[in-house]
Formats: C-alpha cells, sequence, structure tokens
C-alpha cells in the first residue's frame, strides 16, 4: 500500500493537522508512522506543538509548554528549535491575546505588489489611492 503513494501525498498527510483527517486518512497516516519510528516521533511533536497552540491557557502556562517541548523537540527539529529561540519572547506573546501579525502581513504584500505594478507612476496621489483602495477591503 505505501509503495503506491506518491512522497507529496505521505507529505500532506504528515502535514496536515491530526484533527483534519478523515478516517481513511487517519488508517493511512498510521500506517506510515509504523513504517518509521523517528517519524512517528517527529509527527507526535507536530502535533503536541499545534495542541499547544490551540488550547486556551495562561501566557505563562503556555510558556512552560514550549519550553518542554523544545527540550523534547531538539534532537528531530534542530533548525526550528534555535529559530524559536531566538524569537520565543515575541512568539510567547501570542497567548496574551491570541493574534498573529498575519493581517499586516497581507496588508504588506498588496503594498509590495501595487508598488511593483505601478512602476514608473510619477504621481504619488495615484499611488496613495490605489493603496487605500486596495487594502480597505
Amino acid at each position: 500500500m505505501l509503495k503506491d503513494l506518491k512522497i507529496k501525498h505521505i507529505r500532506s498527510l504528515i502535514l496536515k493537522n491530526g484533527t483534519d483527517l478523515n478516517d481513511e486518512e487517519k488508517k493511512l497516516l498510521e500506517i506510515i508512522l509504523k513504517s518509521s519510528e523517528r517519524l512517528s516521533n517527529a509527527y507526535q511533536l507536530k502535533e503536541d506543538f499545534r495542541q499547544i497552540y490551540e488550547t486556551d491557557q495562561e501566557p505563562e502556562v503556555a510558556k512552560v509548554k514550549l519550553e518542554e517541548w523544545l527540550a523534547k523537540a531538539s534532537k528531530f527539529y534542530s533548525q526550528v528549535i534555535t529559530t524559536i529561540k531566538n524569537h520565543f519572547d515575541g512568539i510567547c506573546n501570542y497567548f496574551y491575546n491570541r493574534t498573529t501579525s498575519g493581517k499586516m502581513e497581507g496588508i504588506n504584500n498588496k503594498i509590495k505588489v501595487i508598488k511593483r505594478q505601478a512602476y514608473g507612476f510619477t504621481n504619488f496621489d495615484h499611488l496613495r489611492m490605489r493603496l487605500l483602495i486596495a487594502c480597505s477591503h
């Protein structure tokens, strides 16, 4: 059964949130994870990390859980651990009001695209109007 699966399909199953899997996908994922203990451990750590963010908890509790997760995950996700440690305080700030910078990143991306499309505009007011229209939705 595993031989028939494409790497892309296996990867998408592993990356998909465990709670979003249907019954067939759960069975298939179980077979995949049984094939490698290391992969199974890495998958469980991924799910544990996601659970920390989805559980409604006090910021201090979440910080402790993240520190515990970092200790467990260091042998599987070394580069990710370094990045998280470098930005730990900012990451933990999420738990104070559960907001991300996603909307701001989207607005910044829109602005960059419009600036690229508007190359050569000689009138700043036209560019400004275009930005205001695009970002008002």
